[in-house]
């Protein structure tokens, strides 16, 4: 059908989709396929649904294999399903999807929790990849009419769209199904395409869509590794106020009268109200900025225009801590080498036995559950 479109057609639908959709990581295939697995088509279609960004809610139901779609009411598959070298069916797979024409818009409230019906043939487990894959296609035709996109009946744009939003792989392994057939000792291959997009098409937008993906995936890795840096350093300069209290508190219960006039002076100094009152509040600050980052980034697999520049902030925040935590460091480190000199060889020893020497690492991984995030409508 699509045989005729060049990739610069497909490249210019890509970033059309892309300013209203954003685009997101891989997302778990063989957790989708477990639930098939296990029989549980309500919770696969629904989390389907959920990693496109749809809040609605699947009513379910099963046809006998087979049943055709027909009538009206709203957009409905055809019949999917592999044929023989005659073009003649064999063993379909249904899927419908039925959008009524009162559909919410994207991000109303009316859209949480809306009811859509879907359809689909008693023998869809038999061919798990190919119905995600499917699935996936018609789900994707409720996500652009409740977008109100130009291009919400293009079955191109519909066909792109999972690409989008993280299920290159998932529809890879779906798309064609493959059956051998021997007869008089002659085997014969018959191999169907789910989806309008040619192979050559499909794999040509997937890797426009990674190439995409992939600056802002290192970004994402970079910020990742940031956080773990101010992690640290937030631990040092922490640990560095703790010595610092512990040195002045020991020394106002130790006087000596071997100090150095430039010494005293400073020690001076430290005694008076408010003088740890800024790296306090630069060590609380620190910690805000980490503790927000860590949020973020820990969920983070959906780009958007919104996302990216958070992204960009979030980095540009946690640059400028690193660099406010270094320069707190070496300021306590110097008051530190001063009372030091005056806390005597015991106490020295005492601390640096008592010093927990491990910095704990900070949660960051991004093991999670995959993230809710919906797709967001550019005015």
């Amino acid at each position: 059908m699509f045989e005729k479109l060049s990739t610069g057609d497909i490249s210019i639908a890509v970033d059309e989709l892309i300013g209203c959709l954003g685009i997101k990581e891989e997302t778990a295939c063989l957790d989708l396929l477990a639930l098939l697995g296990k029989r549980d088509t309500q919770r696969c279609v629904q989390e389907i649904a959920v990693r496109l960004g749809l809040p609605i809610r699947i009513s379910l139901s099963y046809v006998p294999k087979e049943f055709r779609p027909a009538g009206a009411g709203g957009f409905q598959s055809s019949s999917l399903s592999r044929t023989d070298w005659t073009g003649h069916g064999v063993d379909g797979i249904t899927a419908q999807v039925s959008i009524p024409n009162s559909l919410p818009l994207f991000g109303s409230s009316s859209l949480a929790g809306y009811p859509i019906s879907v359809r689909v043939s008693e023998n869809c487990f038999e061919r798990p990849e190919t119905f995600v894959a499917v699935m996936a296609h018609e789900l994707s035709h409720v996500l652009l009419r409740s977008l109100c996109h130009p291009n919400k009946d293009s079955e191109l744009h519909t066909d792109l769209v999972p690409i989008l939003l993280g299920f290159r792989d998932c529809v890879r392994r779906g798309r064609k199904n493959i059956q051998h057939t021997t007869t008089a000792g002659r085997t014969t291959t018959h191999t169907t395409t789910y989806g309008y997009l040619t192979d050559q098409q499909f794999e040509f937008a997937c890797n426009k869509v990674t190439g995409i993906l992939k600056p802002h995936e290192c970004d994402k890795q970079h910020l990742l590794a940031l956080t773990k840096d101010v992690h640290r350093k937030l631990h040092r300069v922490k640990k560095g106020l703790a010595s610092f209290r512990d040195c002045l508190l020991y020394l106002d219960t130790h006087l000596t009268a071997n100090i150095r006039e430039k010494d005293a002076h400073r020690i001076v100094q430290f005694h008076m109200w408010g003088y740890t009152r800024d790296w306090e509040s630069s060590i609380t600050q620190a910690g805000i900025d980490l503790e927000v980052t860590v949020a973020f980034v820990r969920t983070l697999n959906h780009y958007t225009s919104s996302t990216i520049e958070q992204l960009k902030e979030r980095t540009l925040s946690l640059d400028l801590q690193s660099e406010r935590l270094d320069q707190l460091e070496e300021a306590i480190a110097r008051d530190v080498k001063t009372l030091r000199r005056h806390v005597g060889l015991i106490f020295r020893l005492r601390s640096a036995i008592w010093s927990p020497r491990r910095v704990p690492e900070p949660i960051t991984s991004c093991a999670v559950q995959p993230q809710k995030s919906h797709p967001s409508k550019e005015k």
